[in-house]
């Protein structure tokens, strides 16, 4: 039973390390090298840049779309093949390979300038460490909330329909509820043997030390779009969680829950049609610019090229060398997304990287524009 819940654990979860604390992560964003900022007129507007809701007409509603992530197992198939029964075999496949799961869900419904988001969000993630004294390091959020935004044109008149030009700031406000359990644990020790023995995977966490919080938090961007021909310019800057402050449940421990940093991003896009049906876009963005890494870790780059409205293909990289791609296939009342990527989880830029899979789902979702 112990290995039970501790396979149930593993699958549930990566590694301590210098992960951006995203809400709202767009499958379509991260298949594009997280090269998003300027791009997010999907119903993850919110959470990228709330001031893109300015180039939204009419009304648009996202009423199921699950997301599941996961590391891409595909990518080491014999790892966890035969490793026999013994600890020290599992712990052996398991060492340093960086396990995730996530799921999101999102409903949204956006009505002209004012747009609002639900969330469901979980990121839990485990990581072994240290071959001589082994150590689990181990990341876990749950967030539920929502979020609601408004943007204004500064000046001019643009949509994603029409074209047109504007410079536009958009603002919004959340409310976040958050679980979270964060530490490193000896792999023999008592804390993470008596977790195990606790059966269910709530009990496990509450072993492992998980505290709850909420509290509100503040976004606002800016957004710039030039329509002109058949090619499209856009560029965007953000400044995500500049006061989102999480106030912790009492907890016999006194941990203080995992808070939600402030980011500062700023990215550009051109989309241009090249007929028969065929469309690209190209993207760019510079990340994390409120904190301090090596530049090489700031740099996402994306491509999409639409083939009619039915398929789009996604590739991306971002920090040098992790790479994405995907595919769309949009048939009306369902969409589908599919697709790899790769993330960099280390303290430094090239120290460890997690490859994942994503897998989208949206079904009825559709814009009114009259």
């Amino acid at each position: 039973m112990k290995y039970l819940v501790f396979l149930i654990l593993l699958t549930f979860n990566q590694a301590h390390a210098v992960v951006e604390r995203a809400l709202g992560t767009s499958p379509r964003g991260l298949l594009m090298g997280n090269a998003y900022t300027a791009i997010a007129d999907d119903e993850y507007t919110l959470f990228y840049n709330p001031a893109i809701l300015a180039r939204h007409k009419g009304f648009s509603f996202y009423p199921i779309n699950p997301q599941f992530r996961a590391s891409n197992v595909l990518d080491d198939p014999d790892r966890f093949m035969d490793i026999g029964s013994d600890p020290n075999d599992f712990a052996d496949a398991a060492f340093d390979y960086p396990i995730h799961l996530g799921t999101d869900f999102t409903p949204t419904l956006k009505m002209g300038y004012f747009g609002f988001s639900g969330l469901y969000q979980n990121n839990t993630n485990m990581n072994l460490q240290n071959q001589v004294n082994p150590s689990l390091d181990i990341d876990h959020r749950s967030d539920t909330g929502f979020i609601a935004g408004f943007a204004y044109p500064l000046f001019g008149n643009f949509s994603s329909d029409g074209g047109g030009n504007h410079l536009a700031l958009g603002a919004s406000l959340k409310y976040l509820k958050r679980e979270s359990v964060y530490g490193s644990y000896d792999l023999t020790g008592l804390t993470l043997l008596d977790a195990l023995q606790a059966g269910e995977i709530d009990q496990v966490l509450d072993q492992l030390g998980k505290v709850n919080g909420q509290g509100w938090g503040f976004d606002f961007g800016l957004d710039y779009a030039n329509s002109s021909g058949g090619s499209t310019f856009t560029a965007g800057l953000v400044f995500l969680d500049v006061v989102t402050t999480l106030q912790t449940e009492d907890n016999i421990n006194d941990f203080e829950v995992q808070d939600q940093p402030m980011q500062v991003h700023f990215g550009t896009a051109w989309k241009g049609s090249m007929g028969a049906g065929f469309d690209v876009t190209v993207s760019a963005d510079i990340r994390n610019l409120s904190r301090q890494m090596e530049l090489a870790r700031r740099i996402h780059l994306g491509t999409e090229v639409g083939v009619s409205p039915a398929f789009s293909f996604y590739a991306g990289v971002n920090a040098v060398d992790n790479y994405s791609y995907g595919l769309k296939f949009n048939a009306g009342l369902i969409n589908l997304m599919a697709g790899f990527y790769g993330q960099e989880i280390g303290q430094k830029l090239g120290q460890q990287e997690s490859n994942r899979a994503v897998i989208y789902l949206s079904l009825f979702d559709f814009t009114f524009n009259p």
